[in-house]
């Protein structure tokens, strides 16, 4: 079967010549369109089929084209077809204009909206009104980056259409990297004491800023200053009951046929039905909140635990005893966190994600909530480091969570959104402080067991 990718660049010069010859671009236009044969392309552009032959050919060795095996007509025409939907020209061609570049974000806006129609600016209100729960004349902050700014800037357009009031604060790799290494410690202050000041202003904060994952903070004195304000924020949180979404992954901005599936991907999961997610994960959390033990098989895996807390991460703020205190783009996910002491067996693992790299077919040997032995196929180094590296309790599981997304595909996303796919259990190491736990992993990483059998006793 032929696969038609979403986009090519075009980088080399020959390239570039080839499509300046207005025959050879109004056959390429053809074949995106449609496959067509030798004789079809002459029909339509009404020149010989010898003139069409000798141009097909030219595109051939180009790679703009390729021959349909599977179109064969009773062995005696040749089908031809375009490789890709969209061809553009690569950026580097073009680093010296300062106008007329092409716009990248503008391309993978109409790839994602006309060849996939997914509605972009709907799912940004749906975010405002069922997710964030907010309504004329309230208050939205935001904080991001250059990376997801094409999601703000879709949340901003439809905000100012429902006259929902934002603040933007805008903080790309550079600038936090500056405010960690190079602000006074005074002006550190000053611009956590001046988000605190807006924080308390606004209805609900949306946290997009995912490069600031990425860029550690080192110096003492603004760890420590950091932590305090930290403090002050939930503080703030906690008595104007200020609705909190994060997005911990980042879009991608590159055009490649990558990139575009993975936003493709990103899109698709908050393409959600909110009312629904929000009563299929509810409902796992009431049936998992009155069991005893939790017996997780699959893979080879062997787990038993208690249950201790169950979060519902539904990707929008509800009423049910479930719902923690801030969400996570894009929704869908059951949090347990396990008793002490309770949680014994194995753990044969898909993959596991440590410091942003993939370790391969993990095993590790749980006794009383703690790694006892571990090996990987991969990156067991990593795992060590992992492990080793995460203090006092490095080795304790934090989480145990179940994805129920049914929007999102294991294949090309973001790894911190897998988790989130319906039916994927990932397994955490970390903190679980902040959802009534007692580890204080300071190295976060996770481990993945696809379509699990889950057994409540």
């Amino acid at each position: 079967m032929i696969m038609i990718k979403n986009i090519q660049i075009i980088s080399q010069h020959s390239q570039v010549m080839e499509l300046a010859n207005d025959l050879k671009f109004g056959m390429l236009r053809a074949l995106i369109s449609s496959a067509a044969t030798c004789q079809q392309l002459a029909t339509v552009l009404g020149v010989s089929k010898q003139k069409v032959h000798y141009n097909l050919n030219k595109l051939l060795d180009e790679g703009f084209i390729q021959i349909v095996d599977d179109m064969a007509d009773n062995g005696k025409e040749v089908y031809y077809r375009a490789n890709a939907k969209n061809y553009v020209l690569d950026f580097a061609l073009g680093e010296h204009l300062s106008e007329g570049t092409i716009n990248g974000r503008g391309v993978i806006k109409s790839i994602l909206e006309s060849e996939y129609k997914l509605p972009l600016s709907l799912i940004a209100a749906r975010i405002l009104k069922e997710s964030l729960k907010l309504k004329a004349r309230q208050k939205l902050l935001i904080v991001t980056g250059k990376y997801n700014f094409p999601l703000v800037e879709k949340i901003l357009t439809e905000a100012a259409r429902l006259n929902i009031r934002t603040t933007l604060i805008y903080q790309d790799e550079e600038m936090i990297r500056s405010k960690f290494e190079e602000f006074s410690l005074p002006a550190f202050n000053a611009d956590y004491e001046h988000f605190n000041r807006l924080l308390r202003s606004h209805d609900a904060y949306l946290n997009l800023n995912g490069e600031s994952r990425h860029i550690p903070l080192k110096d003492p004195d603004k760890l420590k200053l950091r932590q305090s304000h930290f403090s002050k924020s939930a503080q703030i949180i906690s008595e104007k009951k200020i609705r909190v979404a994060m997005m911990p992954g980042l879009l991608n901005d590159t055009l490649s046929e990558k990139a575009i599936e993975s936003e493709l991907q990103f899109w698709k999961a908050l393409d959600i039905n909110y009312d629904k997610l929000c009563k299929d994960t509810i409902q796992m959390c009431e049936e998992l909140s009155v069991c005893k033990y939790l017996d997780v098989k699959g893979n080879d895996s062997s787990l038993r635990f208690m249950l201790k807390e169950v979060f519902a991460e539904t990707g929008s703020f509800t009423n049910s005893k479930f719902q923690g205190h801030v969400i996570n783009y894009p929704g869908g996910e059951v949090l347990m966190v396990p008793q002490p002491m309770s949680m014994n067996g194995e753990i044969r693992g898909d993959v596991a994600y440590a410091f942003g790299e993939k370790i391969e077919k993990p095993v590790l040997q749980i006794r009383n909530n703690e790694i006892k032995t571990y090996s990987a196929a991969t990156n067991e180094l990593l795992l060590s480091k992992a492990i080793l590296g995460g203090g006092l309790d490095g080795r304790k599981i934090a989480l145990v969570c179940i994805g129920t997304n049914p929007n999102i595909s294991l294949g090309n996303i973001d790894n911190s959104f897998k988790q989130k796919s319906r039916g994927l259990l990932s397994v955490y190491w970390g903190d679980n402080r902040p959802f009534g736990g007692d580890v204080a992993g300071t190295n976060e990483w996770f481990i993945q067991i696809e379509k699990p059998q889950l057994i409540l006793n």
